[in-house]
């Protein structure tokens, strides 16, 4: 079951910087649009009247108001509505970018007892996978590196308690050499997993 965000700026400076270049983007947009359209109707003549007299001026000197008040309020809503858009889309990368984070601290801190979970729309679903895949590989290889260490800890008891006792046995040095070669074969393995180098 998934679990709902309560806040939508989680990584605040990376959403506003996106959110400012973007609307920045919008508006940039608008202004080359309103330019290129005003160069291109400056060489032509529109007639209108005004004030019960007809007016003959260039086309881009009569559209100009037009273009500059629409054109500004025109980027101000397009800005306004990018701005929403791009604050729920940064949301799903900035959230999961977040527990990502968190995930990271505690499996460096050794804490493997947990999932990752991300929201099911959110970006990354694959790499939350992969995260979870290698949390769950870690589990396994240090799962056996304890059952050896525990079976090399009975052996050494059994070991040190006949010693203790008695005077050990040839076929019972054999059997425990046998099996801490064994065990000593099976850490390695396990531990052969890690690669430091």
């Amino acid at each position: 079951m998934g679990y709902k965000r309560k806040h939508y700026f989680i990584n605040k400076v990376f959403q506003s910087e996106f959110i400012l270049k973007f609307c920045g983007l919008v508006i940039i947009g608008s202004a080359v649009f309103g330019i290129i359209l005003y160069l291109f109707s400056k060489h032509t003549l529109t007639t209108s009247f005004e004030n019960s007299r007809l007016v003959i001026k260039s086309t881009a000197d009569y559209l100009f108001p037009g273009l500059l008040f629409g054109g500004l309020i025109v980027a101000i809503f397009t800005a306004m509505a990018a701005s929403v858009v791009v604050m729920l889309m940064t949301h799903r990368i900035a959230g999961p970018m977040y527990r990502f984070e968190k995930y990271i601290n505690e499996i460096g801190s050794g804490r493997l007892y947990s999932d990752l979970k991300i929201r099911k729309k959110d970006q990354f679903q694959n790499m939350a996978g992969s995260l979870n895949k290698m949390t769950q590989d870690l589990k396994l290889g240090l799962v056996e590196v304890n059952e050896v260490s525990e079976k090399l800890d009975k052996l050494i008891g059994q070991l040190s308690d006949s010693s203790s006792r008695e005077i050990l046995l040839k076929e019972d040095i054999k059997r425990i050499v046998s099996e801490l070669k064994k065990d000593k074969q099976n850490l390695s393995r396990a531990l052969g997993y890690f690669k430091i180098k």
